[in-house]
Parts: structure tokens; C-alpha cells; sequence
């Protein structure tokens, strides 16, 4: 296992042992959290050109979604799911007991949005609606924005780490979502292994395979080659920064694109069952 990840595991293992359970009860939302799903659900955006986030909001109110809003100790989340979504409230409890506290309660809308993240046709360009399905602000701990019911927990990793302040603002904005990604990643490994070093390295064996995958059918048939390509920033370029933290990935397997599936989430589906 990579040093690195060694590390991580070590630290989520040492919080997980050392903190307290967290416990999720039931919660209502507060009109400002109502105000906030309306205004999050209503505003169109670049980063979701397909309406992810008004399409749940629509459902919600004529009643084939509904909203189930539970808090722990140091988070408040406020999900909008349909019938059959499966809410993981024991990773989300993981998550957040590695994470922490921050400066003011965590707060997650959660549009669980069924879409996929699906690669293009060939020869085609990966972009947002193929791509992203969250956000939050800087520093922002009540900010944070999911809008599909695929990867939410690494997702949920990635904005976390934005709302905590991790990034470092002099960097372009490509360099600070490569390392975010990189990071939520490798955490999310740790924590989906409870900080166990022989699961997590069963589970960064597989995921860096997906990467080199998901890297060859990017690269070979959708043209992401350079930080100029949209898609470069969450996928291709994870390779450079990883290497710079001495981590290496395998080859890609003979038939990377069946081994995919079609999909172009960032994830091996092992890290979210």
C-alpha cells in the first residue's frame, strides 16, 4: 500500500477509535434550509446544464420525491430522495467522524438525482453533464451541494474538503479540483475500510485500476489530453499528482472500456457499495 495511504489509513483509523460514534436522529428543516433547497434547486448552472437540481426540486413538490432531514452532532443533512434510494447513513456517520467539526455545523442538500454519470459517444468531449454532480463554497461548512444519487459519498469527501478550507486559492482552479479529487479519494478509501491497512489496500488496488481505465478511454476515444479539457481536471490528471505523492498506477487492462461499463463515474463501484 502506498505510504501516503498507509498514513491516511492510520489517522481514519486512530478517529474512528478514538472519537465518539456519531448517531443520526430525526431533524426538521428550518425555514432557512427551506429557503436554501429552494434558491439550490432553482438557479440554472454551467456545472449542471441537465437541471439535475431542479428536476428533484419539481419532484419534491409534486410529491415523487420526499425529504428526509437527520442530524448528528456535528451535521445536518437535508436529502431529497425517490422511493428505493438507499440513504448510507452509517458511511455518511464515518465520513463526517473522520472529518470532524468545523467552524459552524455541516450542512448537505442532497438531490438524489437518479442520472448516471455516463461516458459520451466516442470521439466526444467529456463535460459537466457527464461529469459533476456537486459543489460547495470555500471555507463554507454549511455550503455544501450533492445532485446525484451515484457516488454521493465521495462527493460528500470532495465538497467536504472544499468547506474546510483545503484549498489553496493561488492555485488555477483545474490544479485545486485535481488534488480534491485526489484526496477525497484516497480518504474515501481509508474510511470505507473503516482504517483497516488490508482492506483499504484490496480496495486502492482496485480504484487506481479504475483510474488507469477510465484514463485510457478518456485519452483514446474523448480527445483528454491537457488541463484545457474540462474532464482532465477530475480524471487524467490524477496520474501527475498522484506520482508526485509516489503513488504509481497500473496499466490499463486490455479492454478498458468494457471494464468500465460504460460509466465515467470517478469511482470503482466497490468504494460505495
Amino acid at each position: 500500500m502506498p505510504l501516503v495511504l498507509d498514513e491516511i489509513v492510520s489517522q481514519v483509523a486512530k478517529s474512528l477509535e478514538t472519537t465518539e460514534r456519531l448517531v443520526w436522529v430525526r431533524d426538521e428543516p428550518i425555514k432557512e434550509d427551506l429557503d436554501h433547497i429552494l434558491q439550490e434547486g432553482s438557479q440554472t448552472s454551467e456545472f449542471d446544464p441537465l437541471g439535475l437540481r431542479k428536476s428533484v426540486l419539481e419532484d419534491l413538490r409534486t410529491g415523487r420525491a420526499r425529504l428526509i432531514t437527520k442530524s448528528c452532532a456535528v451535521a445536518k443533512v437535508l436529502a431529497i430522495v425517490y422511493p428505493g434510494q438507499i440513504i448510507p447513513w452509517e458511511l455518511f456517520g464515518r465520513i463526517f467522524q473522520t472529518f470532524g467539526t468545523a467552524r459552524s455545523p455541516w450542512r448537505i442538500v442532497w438531490f438524489a438525482n437518479p442520472t448516471q454519470r455516463a461516458l459520451p459517444p466516442p470521439q466526444t468531449p467529456a463535460s459537466p453533464q457527464h461529469l459533476n454532480g456537486g459543489y460547495a463554497l470555500p471555507c463554507r461548512p454549511e455550503s455544501i451541494i450533492i445532485y446525484r444519487y451515484e457516488e454521493a459519498a465521495r462527493v460528500l469527501v470532495h465538497e467536504l474538503l472544499h468547506a474546510a478550507c483545503t484549498d489553496d486559492m493561488n492555485e488555477p482552479v483545474d490544479v485545486r479540483e485535481t488534488k480534491t479529487e485526489v484526496w477525497a479519494e484516497l480518504f474515501l478509501t481509508a474510511i470505507k475500510a473503516r482504517g483497516r491497512p488490508r482492506i483499504a489496500a484490496r480496495l486502492w488496488r482496485a480504484q487506481a485500476q479504475w483510474i488507469a481505465n477510465q484514463e485510457a478511454v478518456l485519452q483514446a476515444d474523448h480527445g483528454t489530453h491537457s488541463p484545457t479539457d474540462y474532464a482532465y481536471r477530475y480524471t487524467v490528471g490524477r496520474r501527475e499528482f498522484l506520482e508526485s505523492l509516489g503513488i504509481t498506477l497500473p496499466q490499463a487492462g486490455a479492454d478498458a472500456r468494457a471494464a468500465l461499463g460504460g460509466s465515467l463515474r470517478f469511482t470503482t463501484p466497490l468504494l460505495t457499495q
